[in-house]
């Protein structure tokens, strides 16, 4: 996903006669194509943020992001700049996590020590299957007090629109875990639905008539396709998003819906299949393969 988008955001600029930008990623050959468009190549996250005033990050859990940005924070006390940076986060993650990097650059900023340059943060998560990625056709949510500078790279040049969710970066974390809840919720249903048809006869490709004639959309039709094409095993081999990051953002779902009382039953239920899939397939398949949990053997 992140290549994708940083391809798109190159190509973009190159189009726009405006400045190349600035990439890592811990395997260098993901750089390659996007370096062939005009972008230059760093060998850390630290090295790029050193040259720009917006980082974005795209990385794969909480861990990554903290890892990667006190290392962004570490770099910066040694830098003498006085430009401010802002830093934007693509990835999904807990609010407590998006919390603890304000709290974190909170701290940085009054120490005695202090950052040499104002740091800002934003979670700014996106929506959208690879191939939306590729297309540029994202759902791009912005926070933060400079969401307006960030929708304006975002889009069109790798997202289709975007949502502003405010000021507050822990309120979009909050609502991209919600929002993920829901595309779990539709995988559930569907695995539930074509577990059932084929018993009764009616049929996995009959049913996917069903919902391609009644919810035209991409998370439907999609995953509904997935557990129809390669005689129901597509999820082995179309993988968009694994089971271990669907486990990951189902698990967030549950707690923030603990956190105000509430629950989710629905997730606990995709929770609970997807873990089946883990202890008994792969947790490399796609996350739409919690449907084997479903099906009779």
């Amino acid at each position: 996903m992140g290549a994708e988008m940083a391809r798109n955001l190159q190509a973009h600029r190159m189009a726009q006669d405006l400045s190349p930008i600035s990439v890592y990623n811990r395997t260098a050959a993901k750089c390659e194509p996007i370096a062939a468009l005009g972008a230059k190549v760093y060998a850390s996250a630290s090295e790029v943020a050193n040259a720009s005033d917006v980082v974005f990050l795209s990385l794969f859990n909480d861990d990554a992001v903290k890892s990667v940005i006190t290392d962004i924070l570490n770099s910066l006390d040694k830098n003498s700049s006085e430009q401010p940076l802002l830093i934007a986060d693509l990835t999904t993650v807990h609010p407590d996590s998006a919390q603890w990097i304000l709290d974190e650059l909170a701290r940085r900023q009054r120490e005695p020590t202090r950052l040499p340059r104002p740091v800002e943060f934003s979670q700014t998560p996106v929506w959208g299957a690879p191939p939306a990625a590729k297309a540029a056709k994202l759902v791009f949510v912005s926070s933060g007090a400079s969401r307006s500078v960030l929708e304006a790279l975002a889009v069109p040049a790798f997202a289709r629109m975007a949502i502003d969710c405010g000021d507050d970066p822990v309120r979009a974390a909050k609502f991209k875990i919600l929002g993920n809840f829901m595309i779990a919720s539709v995988i559930e249903s569907l695995s539930e639905a074509m577990a059932v048809a084929e018993e009764t006869g009616i049929g996995r490709e009959l049913y996917l008539e069903f919902v391609k004639a009644m919810f035209p959309v991409a998370p439907f039709v999609g995953y509904a396709t997935k557990m129809t094409e390669e005689g129901g095993e597509a999820s082995k081999t179309q993988v968009g998003f694994t089971v271990v990051g669907g486990m990951k953002d189902v698990g967030y779902a549950i707690d923030l819906a603990k956190s105000v009382g509430m629950r989710l039953p629905i997730a606990e239920l995709a929770l609970e299949h997807l873990q089946y899939v883990k202890d008994n397939g792969d947790s490399n398949w796609d996350w739409s393969s919690l449907a084997y949990a479903l099906r009779k053997h």
